[in-house]
């Protein structure tokens, strides 16, 4: 399912939590996407950037017409310029999900900032438009603006172990678009890393935080 990552958000502002508060305990997993590359402990070991993608959602008039089928596109933009990537996703609810548009961006340490840039929402728009006539401006309904950030390496490698040198600490990120897929494997894991001291359903020893 690739970069499905992106929620639309919904209610009211998560509360920010207490700052100084000191929590004891015997294993920490810093889990945390792209925002593990603002600790000091873990930068100096690899690093994690982030990469700001953004999707839309829309609700064509007759999603009856929609067929069932993922699109994994190469999108030429009509003014020149190198191709796009672009993905689309209908829903089982009749919507239509659009992503892609990515490039490397500042985090805010804030996860409610995150914007979509208007002109990469625009370009999605437009793919949308290009691959239906059922998705152009007037045929569906815009359901969603928004943007996230994918966790990524240099390497195009996630990172999971033990952190050196900090015993009990240990760090899972780096997973680029693909941490809906082996977000559950990594967990499983991490579980078996933390209870057992080694993980037997996966050899994590590539991904080690230490190489």
């Amino acid at each position: 399912m690739g970069r499905v990552g992106a929620r639309e958000r919904s209610g009211p502002p998560r509360p920010r939590p207490r700052e100084g508060r000191v929590i004891n305990s015997d294993a920490v997993v810093l889990a945390l996407g792209p925002w593990c590359g603002k600790f000091e402990l873990l930068s100096c070991l690899f690093r994690v950037y982030g990469l700001k993608a953004h999707s839309i959602v829309l609700r064509p008039k007759e999603p009856e017409a929609i067929t069932p089928h993922a699109l994994f596109l190469s999108y030429y933009p009509a003014q020149g310029g190198k191709p796009l990537d672009p993905e689309v996703y209908p829903r089982p609810t009749g919507e239509v999900y659009i992503c892609g548009m990515s490039s490397e961006a500042e985090i805010p340490d804030d996860p409610e900032e995150i914007v979509g840039n208007p002109e990469s929402i625009e370009v999605l728009k437009s793919v949308a438009g290009s691959v239906s006539s059922h998705l152009r401006e007037g045929e569906a309904e815009v359901k969603a603006e928004q943007a996230c950030f994918l966790p990524c390496t240099d390497d195009g490698a996630p990172v999971i172990g033990e952190v050196p040198g900090v015993k009990g600490c240990y760090v899972a990120t780096g997973h680029n678009c693909w941490g809906i897929l082996n977000g559950p494997a990594t967990g499983a894991a991490m579980a078996e890393l933390v209870l057992d001291g080694q993980a037997s359903i996966v050899d994590l020893s590539r991904f080690s935080p230490a190489i």
